[in-house]
């Protein structure tokens, strides 16, 4: 096992995504006192053993992908760097499941699965650099959760280190958990590093479907896609995914020299299956879409889309952030959201593109982002204000923001009522009874100095954030590169 108090490694491990301004330090300590890497089960439990005897916190850290905090220290402690466990443990073609260390890449895990002609049924946008144990941490949806299932469906088993340096299982390889007493998998699916370290993950895997195909469509607004949606959602075409962007993040695209399409919103599905299920799936697909007003784009965009999926930033190659909200919301609002993420972009004078995914056959997933340099500080306190008004926007509708991490941790209740947050509150005392697992995140937004901030005055600065981006100037980045399309 490695492991370093080098001052320079450390400040590495100091943000995640979504780098914070140096006067964030002021409220959390953001910097490590150390960072581990370990290599197996045993190397994990030493160093909880470690943590508890010292009263350390501890942070597990998958590749960072997010971009909520929950991989970032807010009290210090030792970052536990996952990714040097990222070992195919075993791929078991007879009962169709893998197990593999939880960081290990989901495109390493991929390919491996593709050499044996098997196939993942669901994985992460980021997969060519997330982790598997990271993206279970976090809730565990992404590219094939429409037709297959998210992490609460394909996971099998865990082993989890506890907070108290005990090992469990918590489920079976081969079978599912029905009829066994509670879903122990789902205790530590979505609490993002707070109750436990995940150690090694078993899923299910598919035999490779005969066909993979993409295809496209485009059309002249993004608010056409709704009623599309509807009857596509309640048909018996079943896309592996579903995904769509808006005509300005294909803009902001063709403006950095990418290839791109000039639509109003393109929506790209991937159908799998046989050759002959995915012929009779496109053909309804294309009387759906004609229907609809839409326009089917030629075989090599689609393909061209499908290969970009784990790209959705290209925009950050400006040089810039690109700030990313998410949340997910009913279908059947989804035009509603839209002009309320319209009016809220407007106001906060924001040049905001908005992509998005179909999440199952009742839910779509929009992530507007936003390009600003994210080291500054108005300008991060005001994507932190943005995001926060796009979560409440999401729940006055029916729906909600994707994760909760540091900042958000503080709508616990908000999300899940008095007595559900009551009951999260309580699972993460008993499992972690000293207090050091990832604290601070998720059931409370902790501070450097050892007490929570209220969760009104988290949500009353954020909200102040917001207002104070509205009344600076307009967000200029980028727009010199818009202004050459029209040129």
């Amino acid at each position: 096992m490695e492991s370093t108090d080098d001052k320079m490694e450390r400040r590495l491990y100091s943000h995640d995504l979504a780098p914070l301004p140096k006067e964030m330090d002021l409220i959390f300590k953001t910097m490590p006192d150390r960072v581990d890497r370990p290599q197996y089960t045993q190397d994990v439990v030493q160093i909880v053993r470690k943590a508890i005897s010292t009263n350390t916190p501890i942070v597990p850290r998958g590749a960072g992908t997010w971009g909520l905090g929950g991989s970032t220290p807010v009290k210090g402690g030792r970052v536990l760097d996952m990714t040097a466990m990222n070992k195919i443990v075993s791929i078991d073609e007879t009962n169709l499941v893998c197990t593999v260390q939880p960081g290990i890449t989901w495109k390493a895990l991929a390919d491996a699965l593709d050499a044996k002609g098997l196939f993942l049924p669901c994985y992460p946008s980021s997969a060519p650099s997330a982790t598997i144990g990271g993206w279970v941490g976090t809730g565990g949806t992404g590219i094939g959760a429409y037709k297959y299932g998210t992490a609460a469906d394909i996971v099998r088993d865990m082993e989890v280190v506890l907070p108290t340096a005990a090992v469990v299982h918590t489920g079976d390889k081969f079978v599912p958990q029905n009829g066994s007493g509670p879903n122990l998998n789902m205790i530590f699916i979505g609490s993002e590093g707070t109750l436990g370290i995940i150690t090694e993950v078993t899923i299910s895997v598919l035999p490779k479907p005969e066909v993979q195909r993409p295809i496209s469509y485009s059309f002249d607004d993004i608010k056409k896609f709704q009623g599309l949606l509807k009857r596509l959602t309640r048909s018996e075409v079943r896309p592996m995914h579903i995904m769509f962007g808006d005509k300005l993040h294909y803009d902001y695209l063709r403006a950095i020299g990418k290839h791109a399409p000039e639509v109003g919103c393109l929506v790209t599905c991937m159908l799998t299956g046989s050759k002959a299920s995915v012929d009779a799936e496109e053909k309804l697909l294309d009387e759906m879409m004609a229907a609809s007003g839409a326009k089917k784009e030629s075989k090599e965009l689609a393909e061209h889309e499908w290969s970009e999926r784990s790209y959705e930033f290209r925009v950050r190659e400006l040089g810039v952030g690109a700030i990313p909200g998410e949340v997910l919301i009913p279908i059947d609002r989804m035009n509603v959201v839209l002009e309320g993420m319209e009016k809220l972009i407007k106001h906060l004078k924001l040049n905001a593109p908005i992509i998005g995914t179909v999440a199952d056959q009742n839910t779509v997933m929009f992530m507007p982002y936003y390009l600003t340099d994210e080291h500054k500080l108005v300008a991060s306190t005001a994507a932190m204000g943005f995001a926060k008004r796009l979560g409440d926007l999401a729940q006055e509708n029916g729906g909600r923001p994707v994760g909760l991490g540091v900042f958000f941790a503080g709508n616990l209740q908000k999300y899940r009522g008095k007595e559900g947050a009551r009951m999260v509150r309580g699972i993460k005392d008993v499992l972690d009874p000293y207090g050091i697992m990832n604290p601070g995140k998720m059931v409370e937004t902790g501070t450097r100095y050892g007490f929570a901030m209220p969760a009104f005055l988290m949500n009353f600065a954020m909200h102040m954030m917001g207002s104070m981006k509205s009344i600076l100037p307009r967000d200029k980045i980028g727009e010199k590169e818009l202004s050459k399309l029209k040129k």
